[in-house]
């Protein structure tokens, strides 16, 4: 009896709160729109030359993210904006490391659903301009609009799950890929001296950290950097000047 309640109490201890899970989600959505503003700013400074990075900016996008991911996933057991919130991923079955296969069909469902997003929203903004669609293209974004629907609602039924504890995933990718988050555990301190560990390994070490940091640096200089925008958007159009009233006209008799 003691036994179980002392692994329910570790359980709700290391089960980390709808808003951390929630606010990693929106860093990770975050980062496609940021970059792909950067990513414009400089093709303006050379479109001739550069123009191919806005042309291909979802297959660069979906091979560094995929990079990324992977690299985070393989080192920290989570993926970067996970990392951000010191949050990491084990195994729903067995409550530790998840296996490889775990791991890649989990990198698979971050990178792909995405680029798939991605792609299918342009493809609807393309449709919708159009003068007049075909039976097909109508039939596409009516399906799209309940696909969406779904998921969405399926999503917020994950989320409720997770708040009253009847889930312990807070999404379906990771449901599907039998996962959940945790918090890290705390790395114990080496008391090793400095000087027993070899150059290479230090530079290595100093490399490592440097490269995480910057990575999480961007991320919020990214995140900064669209809220930056759609502030500065929306302060142009409330700024129009309001057009002055029509004169009177002088009445004949």
């Amino acid at each position: 009896m003691a036994e179980k309640a002392a692994h329910h109490t570790t359980t709700i201890v290391s089960r980390p709160s709808i808003f951390e899970v929630i606010a990693q989600e929106n860093l990770s959505s975050t980062i496609y729109p940021a970059l792909k503003k950067i990513f414009y700013y400089i093709t303006l400074k050379n479109p001739e030359q550069l123009k191919w990075l806005n042309q291909y900016f979802d297959e660069i996008f979906l091979t560094l993210n995929t990079v990324c991911q992977y690299l985070y996933l393989k080192k920290y057991g989570g993926t970067f904006s996970e990392n951000f919130y010191d949050l990491t991923r084990v195994s729903y079955s067995t409550n530790s490391k998840p296996t490889n296969n775990q791991l890649y069909f989990g990198l698979a469902l971050v990178v792909c659903i995405p680029y798939l997003r991605n792609k299918c929203d342009m493809y609807i903004d393309q449709l919708q301009i159009k003068y007049k669609l075909q039976l097909k293209e109508k039939i596409f974004i009516t399906l799209n609009k309940i696909v969406y629907t779904c998921w969405e609602a399926l999503c917020l039924t994950y989320y409720i799950k997770y708040i009253n504890g009847s889930s312990q995933s807070h999404s379906p990718l990771l449901d599907i890929a039998g996962m959940v988050l945790t918090y890290k555990d705390i790395e114990p301190s080496n008391n090793e001296p400095l000087t027993q560990l070899s150059i290479k390994e230090s530079i290595k070490n100093y490399l490592l950290y440097g490269l995480s940091h910057s990575l999480e640096l961007g991320a919020f200089f990214m995140q900064f950097l669209n809220w930056w925008h759609s502030e500065n958007l929306q302060s142009k159009f409330i700024a129009y000047p309001i057009p002055n009233p029509p004169k009177s006209r002088p009445m004949h008799m």
